[in-house]
């Protein structure tokens, strides 16, 4: 198999190490060495080395080597004109075995292409001379090629006074020219043409190509010639190289083949690198084709050449993920049918940093040497870009070997390795087929691209046994591509061995026991759980004893159900191995102590974080000092004291277990069949008593926080704070006893007798009987019947809040969906979005409706200082007051009395007595029948509507512009107005209002009001008075006419 080889390693071209080194040219010369040449520093500055003679800007320096690939002398300067900037220099070798440098020069105005021409020493042969004939513009980026007859064409872009355009200049091999320098392309010069890039054919002939505007987007086109012996003809037309158009430069590459052919390399426009082979008339072979395969990120400035032995090779420089760091220089070589041999391959071995420009030329033993711009900085030339090169020959390689095992010497899990195992051995033993073999190749391992271990060299014996053995040296924790390679006795290298994957791992895995769970029906088992790595096998040991086993899950954590505490303590650890053989065991978890014989004393703070269980026959003393923080579950027949002076913090009370409270127990569940009994001096806090439990509070003892759906009874003297009373709950205050802060759900009763007292109860659904004082209570589905004192109660949707006779309700909130009735009672500050009524006998003061409120107001009802917000709705009835309400934006409809009612926005209907209304926005519409006694409209825009111009007695005060009284269905045929009567004729009758405070400089109008009635309202007053009347030539007054004019029908429509 043929394969691509490094000969020797990387190096650095350039001795002169000042500066920056750019764009390397290079060529293969017949003798089997080469020369690169290059550009040192920028054109235009001095940033160059400004040595070897040229300081005044960039210059040409270039290096010569030998066949063996040794310097032939040092580094030399190319340019004999040192003024100005010498730049972008290309080489070719000759026939003769010389070369040829040739450069643009920038010593002048215009940029000129100069040349020099060398022998096969080294020495330059005569002096630089100039190639361009036409010096009026400038001439740039040089191509050169050399010729069979020892020849040499160079081609260069010609800045014309229209557009750029390819001059070539073909000559002999005494550096004569034949013909005069001639246009390469044949469109028109109004387009541009650019960097060009020439080759020689086998045939003699030579191919010139390079980048064409003429679409108004870039192509590569090219032009076959035949030199001839007054200069060049064309061979065929210009032909285009790309199948699609792109919108910025291609740079393009071309090198003759073995076959007669050529192929051009060249860059399109999404970064890829692509080629076309052509005949030597200028025919395409086949279709264009992808040289990269790693397509990520940008490939350009690609380079070509064709090998000695048939084929070509293509380099670039690649942006994507060629080195790991910047750019990189990739190769790929292909076999003389166009076939790739091998995939492409990173060129550099630097990888530091940048690499661009890569130049490739072929050598006379087969080979190729690929010259780059190196910014890694690593051989020797640390101030800035270097030019870096490397020699490759192509070789028929080795076979890859075969790794017959990958083995692991380190218990517990030794022995071969499975191909994607983990082991915990640092160093592997690696066994390799010997097999296809020879004496004297080595034998490399590589983990990766990484060289590993020691090289072996194969001996006869290696070859005889069939395998050699090496190890891996030492390996990190991570994963590892363990593989191999072989080197010949000519330093051909093979591919490399199928990998085996393995991964090192010397970390103990992770376990925890993070809890345990009684099983409270099957005391005194329990389950024990915790975490650790997915997948593994965890035991589980109470002190020495394994108690069971099982399997992690996919998130890592575990558990173990069945295990049964024994009597005393209980103290358990987790055990596991992992896949590499590591052992981790967790920290003790102290389980609960079990306490089911005999009687345990607890006289100071408990060790035990998980508590204690009593069951059967056992009794645990919490003696005075005594504090249990964990958590103690008793069992049937199981008995807890807690005396006087001790604490527990968690108790679990099953069926048939008794806790005895002398002291304080906190957060205790009773469950059903289980008993808690607070003795004097005692205290419960926080206890939940479910369905079947039972708890009493004695004399002088207190409970606090309860949650009840058993039975609570809290006696004379006993105290219950913030007790919970749920479905089949039951609580009972006698006299003398307090319940503070009691929420009663569907389904839970509590009692006040009398004498006792219930703070903040809310009652969802349940139902409340107050004999006594009921405090802050909340209402939502159930009921609260009062003939006591009721204060804050909140009463929710679907509840109901009924005061009666002598009762009293203060600061209660009715949400929507609530209701509260008033009977014989009074209540107070209630906030409405529900429901209100308020019958005989029944007072409301200082309700605020909100939206969706809803208040009645029956015969012998009565309600003071209402505010209607929006939405609301105040409906006083026949036999009904309303006093002092205050209207914003929702609704009033008064058939009762209403007196000193506020309209700020909003509506007011009046069907039966308005007294003292005040307009101060908003509307308000008198019903036939109805009457308003006396009205103000300080405010703003409102509006009175009567359906009956009978409908207003009393007062108009503070009518103001933009107020309105509008009667509807009276039509007006006359009316006078005096300032505080108003008289009307209208087709009911006559009729007078009497006004006050009519807004000053103002006029009353009566209207019609589109309707079929008529709209009584003011307008501003129009005066005349003294004014000076511009631009009249000279001053002069206009005596003002102070009359008013007396309001009459036709005056005002």
């Amino acid at each position: 198999m043929t394969t691509v080889v490094k000969i020797g390693t990387e190096f650095q071209v350039n001795s002169q190490t000042a500066g920056s080194q750019w764009y390397p040219s290079i060529t293969g010369l017949t003798n089997g060495g080469f020369v690169v040449t290059w550009q040192d520093g920028l054109a235009g500055s001095t940033s160059g080395s400004s040595t070897l003679g040229d300081a005044s800007g960039s210059a040409v320096h270039a290096q010569l080597y030998a066949a063996d690939g040794s310097k032939v002398g040092g580094e030399f300067l190319v340019n004999t004109q040192t003024n100005g900037s010498q730049a972008s220099p290309v080489v070719t070798g000759l026939s003769n075995g010389g070369f040829v440098v040739s450069w643009q020069d920038q010593n002048s105005t215009s940029g000129d292409i100069k040349a020099q021409i060398y022998g096969a020493n080294g020495a330059p042969v005569g002096g630089e001379f100039l190639i361009n004939s036409v010096t009026a513009n400038n001439q740039n980026t040089p191509a050169i090629t050399g010729l069979p007859n020892g020849g040499f064409v160079v081609a260069w872009t010609n800045q014309g006074s229209v557009a750029p355009d390819i001059k070539a200049q073909v000559y002999d091999a005494n550096g004569a020219k034949v013909g005069s320098e001639f246009l390469v392309n044949s469109t028109s010069a109004n387009f541009d043409q650019e960097r060009a890039s020439i080759a020689t054919l086998s045939n003699g002939d030579f191919v010139v190509t390079w980048n064409d505007f003429r679409t108004g987007n870039w192509e590569v086109r090219g032009q076959v010639f035949h030199p001839g012996a007054t200069g060049a003809t064309k061979v065929g037309s210009e032909f285009t190289v790309d199948t699609a158009y792109y919108n910025s430069r291609m740079v393009a590459g071309v090198t003759g083949l073995a076959n007669g052919n050529f192929v051009i390399s060249f860059e399109d426009t999404s970064g890829e690198i692509r080629a076309q082979v052509f005949t030597a008339g200028g025919s395409k072979v086949g279709s264009e084709f992808q040289v990269n395969t790693q397509t990520g990120g940008n490939q350009g400035f690609s380079s070509i050449t064709a090998l000695t032995g048939g084929g070509f090779v293509v380099t670039w420089s690649d942006e994507g993920t060629a080195d790991g760091s910047g750019s990189g220089i990739k190769a790929q070589v292909y076999d003389t049918a166009g076939n790739k041999i091998g995939s492409e391959y990173i060129v550099n071995s630097q990888t530091n940093s940048y690499q661009y420009y890569p130049t490739v030329s072929a050598l006379a033993n087969g080979g190729f040497v690929i010259s780059w711009q190196d910014f890694s900085q690593t051989l020797g030339d640390n101030s800035s870009y270097g030019i870096t090169a490397q020699v490759f020959n192509l070789s028929n390689a080795p076979t890859a070997p075969t790794i017959v095992s990958v083995t692991d010497d380190v218990s517990p899990n030794s022995g071969a390795l499975a191909n994607g195992a983990s082991t915990n051995d640092t160093n592997l033993t690696v066994r390799i087929a010997t097999g296809s073999n020879f004496a004297g190749d080595v034998v490399q391992l590589f983990d990766g691209q990484t060289a590993i271990g020691s090289a072996v060299t194969l001996s006869l014996a290696d070859i005889a046994r069939g395998y050699v053995d090496i190890q891996t040296g030492l390996l990190g924790n991570a994963a590892h591509a363990i593989t191999a390679k072989v080197t010949d006795t000519t330093g051909a290298v093979s591919d490399a061995a199928s990998a085996i994957n393995v991964t090192v791992d010397t970390v103990a895995p992770a376990v925890g026991v993070t809890g345990v769970a009684l099983d409270t029906a099957n005391l005194p088992t329990f389950t024990v759980s915790g975490t650790t790595e997915a997948g593994l096998l965890v035991s589980v040991y109470d002190g020495a004893t394994l108690v069971g086993t099982t399997t992690a899950g996919a998130d890592g954590s575990w558990s173990l159900a069945g295990v049964t505490l024994v009597e005393g303590a209980n103290n358990l650890t987790a055990k596991t191995t992992d896949a590499a053989g590591n052992a981790g065991t967790s920290t003790v978890f102290a389980a609960p102590t079990l306490v089911s014989t005999g009687a345990v004393s607890v006289t100071g703070a408990s060790t035990t974080s998980q508590g204690y269980v009593v069951l059967g026959d056992g009794t645990l003393d919490v003696v005075t000092g005594g504090n249990v923080s964990g958590q103690i579950t008793i069992g049937n027949g199981g008995v807890v004291d807690v005396l006087n002076g001790a604490t527990t913090e968690h108790t679990n009370i099953l069926s048939g277990g008794v806790q005895y409270d002398y002291g304080t127990a906190n957060d205790t569940v009773v469950h059903a069949g289980g008993q808690q009994h607070v003795y004097f001096g005692g205290s419960a806090n926080g206890s939940t008593v479910e369905a079947g439990g039972y708890q009493d509070v004695y004399a002088n003892s207190t409970v606090t926080n309860v949650s009840l759906s058993g039975n609570q009874q809290v006696l004379a003297g006993g105290t219950a704070i913030d007790t919970t009373v749920y479905s089949g709950g039951y609580q009972y205050v006698g006299d003398g006893g307090t319940s503070a802060g009691t929420l009663v759900k569907t389904g839970g009763f509590q009692y006040i007798d009398a004498g006792g007292s219930a703070s903040d109860t809310v009652i969802d659904g349940g139902f409340q009987y107050v004999d006594g004082t009921a405090t802050g209570g909340s209402v939502g589905g159930g009921n609260s019947l009062g003939g006591g004192v009721a204060t804050g109660v909140t009463v929710k949707n679907g509840g109901a809040q009924h005061v009666y006779h002598g009762g009293s309700a203060t600061g209660t909130i009715v949400a929507a969906g609530g209701f509260q009735d008033v009977y014989h009672a009074t209540v107070s500050g209630t906030n409405l979005s529900g429901n209100q009524q308020v019958l005989d006998g029944g007072i409301a003061a200082n309700t605020v409706i909100e939206n969706d409120g809803n208040s009645y107001v029956g015969a012998g009802g009565s309600v003071t200082a209402t505010t209607v917000n929006g939405g609301g709705l105040l409906y006083v009835d026949a036999g009904g007051s309303a006093a002092s309400t205050t209207i914003n934006g929702g609704v009033g409809f008064v058939i009762g009395t209403a007196s000193n009612t506020t309209l700020n926005s909003g509506e007011l209907d009046v069907a039966g007595t308005a007294d003292n209304t005040h307009l101060a926005g908003g509307v308000e519409h008198v019903f036939a029948g109805g009457v308003q006694n006396g009205v103000d409209f300080a405010g703003s825009a409102a509006t009175l509507t009567l359906e009956s111009a009978s409908g207003l007695t009393g007062t108009v005060s503070n009518f103001e512009l933009g107020d309105t009284i509008d009667l509807l269905n009276t039509s007006v045929s006359s009316f006078t107005f005096d300032g505080t009567t108003l008289t009307l004729a209208t087709n009911s009758g006559s009729h007078t209002y009497q006004f006050a405070g009519v807004q000053s400089g103002t006029e009353l109008n009566v209207t019609d009001d589109g309707h079929g009635g008529s709209a009584i309202s003011l307008s501003l007053l129009v005066q005349q008075s003294a004014s000076i009347v511009p631009d009249a030539g000279e001053s002069s007054l206009v005596p003002s006419d102070t009359t008013q004019q007396q309001p009459t029908l036709a005056s005002h429509g």
